[in-house]
């Protein structure tokens, strides 16, 4: 019997943290895109059209943050955090992968931000 809720026991601490894992390697959360969009930001190229859109760094990658997360499928949002962090080669991996649809939402996911998260965009 000690046995059994042993190996019972073990096989639940198995699942919880096959479960934590998952869930927190999963997908990149906001504050993660959020980071990754300023640092990407800080570019000569970034900061030149942040300038020209009238755009600040922090509150454009908030609201793209929820434009994206909002618009992309799980592997898009984690590519595109990739991207945005330099990891061109693993962001590739996980787009290649993607059906046609998913790979053409990525690419409109960065118009869509500059619409909805520029000043004067249309907010819906």
């Amino acid at each position: 019997m000690v046995n059994t809720r042993g190996t019972i026991s073990g096989l639940a601490m198995t699942a919880v943290v096959g479960a934590l894992l998952t869930a927190c390697s999963g997908g990149a959360n906001e504050s993660e895109f959020v980071a990754a969009c300023l640092t990407e930001g800080q570019s000569a190229a970034s900061k030149g059209l942040d300038k020209e859109l009238g755009v600040a760094r922090e509150a454009f990658c908030k609201c793209g943050a929820t434009v994206a997360k909002s618009s992309l499928s799980t592997d898009g949002y984690r590519a595109m955090v990739l991207e945005m962090q330099g990891k061109r080669e693993e962001a590739s991996s996980i787009t290649s992968k993607m059906n046609e649809s998913e790979q053409l939402a990525a690419v409109k996911v960065a118009a869509d931000m500059v619409d909805k998260c520029a000043p004067g965009a249309k907010q819906e």
